[in-house]
């Protein structure tokens, strides 16, 4: 059965397309069948995270103005997963039309990763709407909250359960908001954690997910518990072995 997960944030720049894409290499790996959407059909760059060609013979885009079907649509990335990539050219669509379009792929995947335009508004809420449930990000900081807080009273809108929060660009600094914080101000469960690292930045301009540029970084080990998790998987205890490879994999 598809679980169809819409990822959310209040604001852009929380890293919301990072996690995403990344959340599709780290699932597959896990053995699942994944569909990664590019949602933001208005300002698309899952395509860049991703290192694919900008230009599609056809797009998200396409099936919305029901010039194609969504099987035409679906692309193959080298890690093993489907995208279904939004134009960079186009200027928008219907995204209310998404929900209806997923029907004839119900079924071809174990999960579905919808990256949602950020903040709240059109193509947020048709997100949402063709979801099964969401995850929530932001980063640890009062402006990227209060934003968060506004997700999730969306998604409690339009009914949709929230699997929980994750704390994307911690740097573990004194002045960001505590995780107790977070939990007490959103009140949801933290779903994970992520570190703020420049490899990761690293890894966006390279066009190539940080779980294949520097697989035992540390941020790779936080979006991997986090799918473990999603995939309802006991997350493996990270061993003296694994963190001496982060730790080659943070500073080289």
């Amino acid at each position: 059965m598809t679980e169809i997960i819409s990822v959310v944030s209040g604001k852009g720049g929380v890293g919301k397309t990072t996690l995403v894409s990344n959340l599709a290499v780290a699932l597959t790996r896990l053995g699942g069948r994944v569909l990664v959407i590019d949602g933001n059909v208005s300002g698309a760059n899952l395509g860049i995270h991703l290192g694919v060609p900008s230009v599609y013979p056809v797009s998200l885009n396409d099936v919305l103005h029901k010039d194609a079907f969504i099987t035409q649509a679906i692309y193959r990335h080298a890690s093993g997963f489907n995208v279904i990539p939004a134009s960079l050219s186009a200027l928008g669509a219907n995204s209310q039309m998404l929900k209806h379009t997923m029907y004839d792929i119900l079924g071809d995947y174990d999960a579905i990763l919808i990256d949602a335009s950020a903040g709240v508004n059109k193509e947020m809420r048709s997100a949402l709407e063709a979801s099964d449930s969401c995850i929530i990000i932001t980063n640890p900081e009062l402006p990227a909250l209060s934003n968060a807080l506004l997700a999730k009273k969306e998604a409690q809108k339009q009914n949709i359960p929230i699997r929980g929060i994750v704390i994307n660009k911690s740097t573990g600094q004194k002045y960001e908001v505590s995780d107790k914080d977070v939990i007490d101000f959103l009140e949801l469960p933290v779903l994970g954690k992520v570190k703020d690292h420049r490899k990761v930045r690293e890894s966006i301009a390279i066009g190539k997910p940080i779980l294949e540029h520097r697989p035992h970084n540390t941020s790779s080990y936080g979006i991997r518990t986090i799918a473990h998790k999603i995939s309802g998987i006991e997350p493996p205890k990270r061993t003296i072995i694994d963190s001496l490879k982060g730790f080659i994999d943070d500073i080289r």
